[in-house]
């Protein structure tokens, strides 16, 4: 259960990246597992089917969808970087019907454009099944997220493009299809196929200044892919704490059962032992009803009054007991319990007998006090002094 946990929360350090090349032969999927940890990206594995729907038999984990798109129905153009660049592009078409993928370098822009309606249908697609796309990609000019990282490289390729550069970037791009190429960047090697998924990848996590997308369009499946991450993180939690539950309640029981046991074994004693019980019983009755019949009927004044003398009891003097309305007289068995109602006997204990003297000054300025009276005041250890005091009560 921890392990499935600790997916959970690291479902952000993983993902899942797409390409889709569409050609007049075939369609073809090439699909990557990113790990990205401790500022590494790691290729876990990686997949080419012919079909999207085989896409679940590798996908099974709700990862972020990275989705690349290459090959026919994508537009590809270089235009001066001038007002109204995106209307030459497009011709007569309406711009909102199109998506635009533009990589801005110096007064050139390397523009590729797609119709919405083709990346909304993978996009579907891919909901279909149960993936969420979080970023989307598509023509040759998301390879230059990489110019950042390469070193002494004439070009870059994808599936279906091919891409000069320079020492500025990007000096040239052209359609191109090779069977097998591979380039080092920073280390390690990437083929021809990893290489537009990977700059997808830095395009979503570390995006390029110099590169303009609009990816609102992704903020549902972003959302819903919240959703789904936080309420299977509910779920856990939620499962964890029945499991518990019922652990508890086990626990519980089990300690009720022993405990009942004992109390059965206890019950079952002599009848002498039950005798006993009913006389205390009623002699406890008895002592209740002695207590209802004495006149105690100002205990929420007395509490004020051992609030206010709290209130200002000094930190160097300890209060160990307060006896409010102590007995008058030794408690005898069937015998009416006196209570002295206008006394409060205060034990504790000083370390400063400065200190005791203005308290016992202060407690006389009371409006309710009558009269106090120390009791006792001795020396229990060096620095220690133990007291008592009797205070009356004036009642109003």
């Amino acid at each position: 259960m921890i392990d499935k946990l600790k997916g959970i929360l690291d479902i952000n350090s993983r993902y899942y990246a797409i390409s889709v090349s569409n050609t007049k032969e075939a369609t073809n999927y090439f699909l990557i597992q990113f790990l990205f940890k401790n500022n590494e990206l790691t290729i876990e594995n990686k997949w080419a089917f012919n079909e999207l729907e085989d896409i679940k038999n590798y996908a099974k984990k709700d990862y972020p969808l990275l989705l690349h798109l290459e090959g026919d129905g994508i537009i590809n153009k270089t235009t001066d970087n001038a007002s109204g660049y995106r209307k030459n592009l497009v011709f007569k078409s309406n711009l909102d019907d199109f998506h635009f993928y533009e990589y801005k370098q110096e007064n050139v822009v390397y523009a590729s454009v797609v119709r919405k309606e083709l990346v909304n249908k993978y996009i579907q697609l891919l909901n279909d099944l149960g993936l969420f796309t979080v970023n989307v990609s598509f023509g040759p000019f998301v390879m230059a997220n990489l110019l950042p990282f390469i070193k002494n490289l004439s070009n870059l390729s994808s599936s279906n493009y091919y891409l000069g550069l320079n020492e500025k970037g990007i000096s040239s791009f052209k359609s191109y299809t090779n069977n097998y190429e591979v380039f080092k960047i920073n280390g390690d090697t990437f083929n021809q196929s990893e290489i537009p998924l990977v700059a997808t990848f830095f395009n979503h996590n570390f995006p390029n200044k110099s590169i303009e997308f609009d990816t609102s369009f992704t903020e549902d499946n972003k959302n819903e892919l919240k959703f789904k991450k936080w309420f299977k993180i509910a779920g856990v939690f939620a499962l964890v704490f029945i499991l518990s539950s019922i652990l508890i309640s086990n626990i519980l029981l089990n300690n009720y059962l022993t405990k009942l046991a004992q109390k059965e074994a206890s019950y079952s004693l002599t009848q002498q032992t039950s005798a006993q019980i009913a006389s205390l019983t009623e002699e406890k009755k008895l002592k209740e009803n002695i207590l209802l019949k004495s006149g105690m009927v100002q205990n929420s004044i007395s509490t004020e009054y051992i609030a206010e003398i709290g209130n200002i009891t000094p930190t160097n003097i300890t209060l160990n007991t307060i006896h409010v309305n102590p007995w008058s007289s030794k408690v005898k068995p069937d015998k009416r319990i006196d209570f002295d109602l206008n006394k409060i006997i205060v034990n504790g204990t000083t370390s400063n007998d400065d200190v005791f003297n203005n308290w016992v000054k202060k407690i006389k300025t009371l409006k309710w006090i009558n009269k106090i009276e120390i009791v006792e005041y001795f020396k229990e250890n060096k620095t220690i002094n133990s007291f008592s005091i009797s205070i009356s009560i004036e009642r109003v």
